[in-house]
Formats: structure tokens, sequence, C-alpha cells
């Protein structure tokens, strides 16, 4: 099941920032209205609101923050008699004075009118992700539109679906007939076992019954498992969510409490998710591998080829062992695994992370971690990045190759 950009947004504009449109530039904070942005907003009247601000950069954590906005004809009252319109975007706060010349502003309007304003910084890895969720043409100083038709095209498969998770934009994943019913199916037999939800196992096994299987594309193959598993999950969480939502809550406190747990489930599910299927991509090319391996100072990495006994033997050569570790994202989080096995000193990592920023994957390759990525998130990559990159099948036919030997 498919869907498209545009079962999200309406309409979408962007352009990059000149001086003129920053605070420091700009006597007032502005953003001159061409048709582009008329044509944005649908209307020829003036228009008010509320505006979810984001600024990405690779150097520090997103910023975010919420302003109101007011697109007017500043020429109004002269307009009858001059014949001339001059529309401006005003907006509140000092948000967007972080933003330099060079950045990228992306508004973006949801079908429930919601307004986003995305700022990316310049040869940022967060630009380089939303160049690939909107297709975004070279930007200029005049706001160019990206139509409802034109969102059409665009189809929000699995990995665009993780870039706007990753810029904060709840994502609904449309619910089938089918998922519906597997939902229902699936929490009959959680509640017998005494669970108020399947397992990570069992979901992980459900999601690869559901999947065509193809040994020759071990990237497709591992994206269309997670994309299947994560439809089923969200059936399955929407059942749950809803009969707590009749059930309500006791105070303010239990309602927090019970939103940051069904977050908190999103989170842990997708990177036991990652580990469940990679095992069964392994099996089905009949690697030799072990999960979970104890090795120096109890650390567990995720998986060592050929397993457990061929780690542990001194005389078995530590050039025929290989690590991977699992992570659906790394972040800072990837040099936890470098002292997880000591006898195998260039590391693996698996993740679904999208354009990591270049001094990370440098600092990776400095360490002797290796990215192991889908093959269809490698796009939000630099070039020279991605001659770095290893895909699945890279990986899959690397260790086959070893235990070969």
């Amino acid at each position: 099941m498919s869907y498209n950009l545009n079962s999200i947004f309406s309409a979408v504009i962007f352009k990059t920032l000149a001086q003129v449109d920053l605070p420091g530039g700009s006597n007032q904070h502005e953003i001159n209205g061409d048709n582009a942005v008329k044509e944005f907003f649908e209307t020829d009247q003036p228009i008010s609101g509320i505006i979810n601000w984001h600024y990405f950069s690779d150097e520090a954590d997103t910023l975010q923050s919420t302003g109101n906005f007011k697109f007017y004809d500043a020429r109004a009252k002269s307009a009858e008699r001059t014949g001339r319109s001059e529309w401006r975007m005003y907006y509140t706060g000092e948000f967007i004075s972080c933003a330099t010349p060079g950045d990228v502003l992306v508004l973006a309007r949801t079908l429930g009118g919601e307004i986003f304003g995305l700022v990316f910084q310049n040869n940022s890895s967060w630009l380089r992700t939303a160049r690939v969720l909107f297709q975004l043409e070279d930007a200029t100083p005049r706001m160019q539109l990206i139509t409802g038709e034109d969102l059409q095209g665009l189809e929000l498969e699995f990995a665009k679906r993780q870039i706007l998770e990753e810029l904060g934009i709840e994502v609904s994943i449309p619910i089938s007939e089918d998922d519906d019913e597997i939902a229902v199916r699936e929490l009959a037999l959680a509640n017998a076992e005494g669970r108020n939800f399947p397992s990570a196992r069992r979901m992980a096994e459900l999601a690869q019954s559901l999947v065509d299987i193809n040994l020759q594309d071990a990237d497709a193959t591992l994206v269309a498992f997670i994309d299947r598993e994560e439809r089923v999950f969200r059936a399955i969480e929407k059942i749950l969510v809803t009969v707590k939502l009749t059930e309500g809550f006791s105070s303010v406190d239990d309602f927090i409490s019970y939103s940051l747990s069904v977050q908190n489930r999103r989170k842990s599910r997708m990177g036991l998710a990652l580990q469940n299927h990679l095992s069964r991509i392994f099996l089905d090319n009949q690697l030799m591998f072990g999960a979970q391996v104890i090795t120096e100072g109890r650390n567990k990495p995720d998986f060592i080829f050929p397993g457990n006994r061929e780690y542990h033997n001194s005389d078995f050569s530590a050039e025929l062992l290989v690590m991977l570790a699992a992570k659906s994202s790394c972040k800072e989080r990837w040099r936890q695994i470098l002292d997880e096995a000591e006898r195998i000193p260039n590391k693996h990592l698996c993740t679904l992370e999208q354009s990591i920023s270049v001094d990370q994957t440098r600092a990776m390759a400095g360490r002797n971690v290796t990215l192991v990525i889908p093959s269809a998130f490698h796009t939000t990559y630099t070039e020279a990045q991605q001659k770095n990159l290893w895909s699945i099948n890279q990986f899959v036919d690397y260790v086959r190759f070893l235990q070969n030997q």
C-alpha cells in the first residue's frame, strides 16, 4: 500500500534566504509575498494564524518555536487608487534570527491547515533530506511553489516517512482493511497470552509472513519488512489508544504519562524490529552468526559472524570475524559499539538514520566504523559519503565471502 506526499501537505513553498529576509537585514520580521505565497495560502485576502518554526543545522540540536504570522497587503489602503498591491508575510518572534543568508526556508501547509516553517542550514545534511523529501529544485531568492498536484506525484515510501519524523512532523499512516483485520486478530492472541501488545518477535514474524522475500535484494526486503511491521503496529496502536481515549484520564499527569509511553514504545520497537528483520535476512542467506554474543566486559554486540564459539576461540582467525551493530538511529550513540568486540577492530553499524552529517561520518571512519544502510537511503548522503557506505547486499556478500574461505 502506498500513498503520496499530498496525503499530508496541500502545498509547499521554498526559497533561499537573503539578508533582507532576516532580522538585522530588515527593520521588520517580514518575507515578501509574491504570487507563489498567494497560491500557497490560497487567498487574496489577509490571513493570520500560528506557525510552527523548526531550525535544522548539523552543529546543534533542532530548534523549535511557535509564533504567529499574518499575510497581508501592505498597500491595501492605496491599492484601489494606485492599482498596486504589496503582499507580505509578517511573523512574530526572533526564531528565524538564528538563520543566515544562504539557508533555505520551506513553508509547508498540512491538509489540516497547520503551517510549518522549516529552516535548513545551507550545505547541511538536513537540507539534503529536505531536497529528497520534497524534490526541491535549486532554491533561489524568490519563492517557488510545489502544488498539491505536484505533491501527488511524490510517493511517501518508508524512507521519506522517516525523514518526516526526523523533522518532527507526525505522519498518519493510512490503515487498510487488511491491517485492521490483522490488528484485531493479533490483539486477541496477545490478550490470551496476558499481553496488551504482541511481542517484538511476534510482530517481526508477522510482518515477514506478509512480505515476498527477495534473496537477491536484501536492501528492498529489509525495508519492506520494516514498512509492513510499521503499518500493522500502527493499526494495533490505533485500537489500543482509541480504547484508552474512550476510558479517559484521571489527571493531566496521567494523560502525559500515557502519551510518553506511546512515544517510547514506538522508539524502542523500531530498534528491536531492525534486529529481528536482519536476523531473518541472514538466516535466509544461510549466513552463520550469533546474536547478542557476550564479549569482553559483558558487552553484547547485536551480531557476531560466524558466532560465539569462533569469537572465543583464540585459534580462529580474527580476520574472519565480523561484528555488526544494529541501531535504528545512531546519533552520538555510535561510539557505544567501539568496545563491544575487542578482537574485531573494524566494526560495522547498520542504521536506518538518513543523512548523517559529514563530520560525523568522518569521525566514524576515523574509528574504523563502516555504515551499513539500506540503499534507498543513500541518496540523502553526499556523493563523497556514499563512496564509504555499504548496502545490506554488500554486507551480506562480504560475510558470505569470508565464510566461504
